[in-house]
């Protein structure tokens, strides 16, 4: 056995154990602050996913668009590509009026009124009428 009063060369000191992260129990107010950043962890990171969702919708209704309004292709982006598209819906009113506006809304959304959502934003089903964005549905709906 060791008699000498020199610390053991493989034992640390007891204050660098209890400062090691992750070795300390938690109990009473420093629990409740891990609690609440987890649910703020939880709350960033379902925001993340919500955002990371309305970014791919509006990316894949600007590919649709691409391919359905002149003088876009795959390689336009976003901001051309609504540019056209704003010139190209207002050509088809100046040239059609608004009974074509009208017919629009009528297909898409019937007796229920543009103020109420059809279905789910995701839901890739012919519900919203032929033509229309299958990603996203309605516009005004979602983005």
């Amino acid at each position: 056995m060791r008699q000498s009063s020199e610390p053991c060369p493989q034992r640390s000191a007891l204050s660098d154990i209890q400062n090691v992260v992750g070795l300390t129990v938690t109990t009473g107010v420093n629990a409740r602050k891990d609690k609440g950043m987890a649910e703020r962890l939880q709350r960033r990171e379902r925001h993340n996913t919500m955002e990371r969702d309305r970014r791919r919708r509006i990316r894949t209704c600007c590919d649709e668009l691409n391919t359905l309004v002149p003088f876009c292709n795959i390689e336009t982006d976003k901001a051309t590509t609504l540019h056209w598209t704003t010139a190209f819906l207002k050509y088809i009113r100046e040239t059609r009026g608004d009974s074509l506006k009208q017919e629009f809304q009528d297909t898409f959304y019937g007796k229920m009124g543009p103020g109420i959502k059809v279905g789910h934003p995701f839901n890739p089903t012919p519900m919203y009428g032929e033509g229309a964005c299958q990603s996203c549905g309605p516009p005004g709906d979602q983005i």
